[in-house]
């Protein structure tokens, strides 16, 4: 603990600052670090039911692995190599995607390039607006409708979508294709990377970052330029904040479960057994430790001592307790970033100032799990337009256009060749609020703690994390919490390994 502001050690990343018309984000919605969809099975499936299984058949469009995530012999022969010069031109794919706002807008003008400088290839891109919204209607189509060619999957759901056979592992392409891996972030593609096969290509990568309101700190005798580190220092923080009365809560927390998932992995300790889920699959959560009872200690206290309220884990009200001055500090998704700017100057909130720095955690600069989506592959439509669908989001993962990508939206480049690119880099020294968490990510290290769980169901372990979250807010035991919580998880696992066979 600290003992004054101004004794902190200097911060690697230093705080921020970017003042922000915070009304506008109460629209924005989509695209974010991440969203509990509760109530989620397995995809392709009704409640209770099996996952749907692919189309069978042999060759390139067959059903993938013969058990669910499991790594198969022979996966380049699965990648329909040359069927785009094959076919009538241009190939027609459509991309399933949940992007808003700036990111849209740079989705788009990305989109529109590839189809000027790739006409044997026309893309055309369908909006599902949010993360939640295209899992349900991918899972609907498999029962009987027209599939995309792409679709763009929140991380959580990697194991979910691979479990319904429903795509083209992407590394069967990579291997066919001799696609370069070399530039990627490591750990980026190692979330990606389930039991020595890369499922999905990655795209938006995002990082939880810690927003504050300076001009609250000024007014409280902290230091606008010292934001805190540890959970330990943003109690402290916090206290200060409410005792001098500038704001009536020190931290605005979205009811979310990535708390949980981002500061386990912080702390380096295992959201799930077998390795969360990456040396074989999860049968059980992890989290019932020492760190989780200290997590959820943490929490407990915040709410009792009236130091954080809780908010909704979707949209953005959060950032207008800070407008509101209700709150001065809050927890959220860098890919914010790019709807924060372009709403910049509109001088709504004169009492906000707000920083953006790393986020704090039970150890200070531990290991953030690289968000977001990526693209997958659908399988059974026709060899040319899976051939088409991974060359375009091959194309979409390149340097080039991951640093417009970047640049445009908040999202970090998957690629560290990326940085090196003249839009990025004066993107990045003109709002380095944009680098945090691409800097979060490479500092990392990369093992299992730190690259996230996979579990089938993870929709559904997230909404019964999100219920006891709830539960604390609302005064509960963090201790019996957590052991109830944990019983209620293995329970979502058992229910749902259980079903896929």
């Amino acid at each position: 603990m600290r003992q004054t502001t101004t004794t902190r050690r200097a911060r690697h990343l230093g705080a921020l600052t970017v003042t922000v018309s915070l009304v506008a984000l109460a629209a924005c919605s989509g695209g974010g670090h991440r969203s509990a969809a509760a109530g989620a099975t397995s995809v392709g499936s009704s409640a209770g039911g099996p996952p749907a299984s692919g189309p069978s058949g042999s060759g390139p469009s067959g059903s993938g692995p013969s058990t669910p995530g499991s790594p198969a012999p022979g996966l380049a022969a699965q990648c329909p190599v040359g069927a785009v010069s094959k076919a009538a031109k241009p190939v027609q794919i459509t991309l399933w995607h949940s992007m808003v706002q700036a990111n849209l807008a740079t989705l788009t003008m990305l989109t529109n390039q590839f189809n000027t400088t790739h006409p044997e290839i026309h893309v055309n891109l369908v909006n599902q607006t949010s993360y939640a919204d295209t899992l349900t209607k991918y899972k609907a189509v498999l029962g009987g409708g027209q599939r995309p060619d792409l679709v763009q999957i929140q991380e959580v759901d990697q194991q979910l979508v691979i479990d319904s056979r429903s795509i083209l592992p992407a590394q069967a392409c990579v291997e066919a294709e001799h696609t370069d891996l070399s530039g990627f972030v490591p750990r980026v593609l190692s979330y990606y990377t389930v039991r020595g096969v890369q499922y999905s290509v990655p795209f938006a990568t995002s990082n939880p970052v810690f927003y504050y309101n300076k001009l609250a700190f000024q007014k409280a005798g902290l230091d606008p330029n010292q934001p805190p580190t540890t959970l330990d220092e943003l109690r402290a923080d916090a206290q200060k904040l409410v005792a001098s009365g500038t704001v009536k809560f020190g931290l605005a927390l979205k009811n979310d479960p990535w708390h949980l998932e981002e500061w386990s992995a912080m702390a380096g300790a295992l959201y799930a057994n077998n390795g969360n889920g990456r040396t074989g699959r999860a049968t059980a959560v992890a989290f019932g430790g020492p760190t989780g009872q200290q997590l959820y200690t943490w929490i407990a206290g915040m709410a009792h001592d009236k130091l954080a309220e809780s908010t909704p884990a979707t949209g953005f009200d959060n950032l207008l307790a800070i407008g509101n001055n209700v709150a001065a500090m809050t927890i959220d998704t860098s890919a914010a970033l790019g709807t924060i700017f372009q709403v910049l100057g509109t001088g709504q909130y004169k009492n906000v100032e707000l920083g953006v720095a790393p986020l704090p955690g039970p150890v200070a600069g531990g290991p953030t799990i690289p968000a977001g989506s990526s693209l997958f592959v659908v399988n059974g439509t026709s060899p040319a337009r899976e051939e088409a669908a991974y060359q375009f989001a091959e194309w979409l993962s390149e340097a080039p256009q991951q640093a417009v990508w970047a640049a445009g939206t908040g999202y970090l480049p998957v690629r560290t060749s990326a940085a090196g690119q003249p839009v990025l880099a004066q993107a990045w020294a003109a709002r380095p609020q944009l680098r945090i968490a691409y800097d979060q990510v490479t500092a990392g290290p990369d093992t299992p703690a730190a690259d996230g769980p996979v579990i089938g169901d993870m929709e559904g372990v997230r909404a019964v994390v999100t219920d006891a979250e709830t539960r604390l807010f609302q005064g509960a035991d963090p201790t019996s919490t957590l052991q109830n919580l944990v019983t209620q998880a293995d329970g979502v696992i058992k229910d749902y390994e259980s079903r896929i066979g």
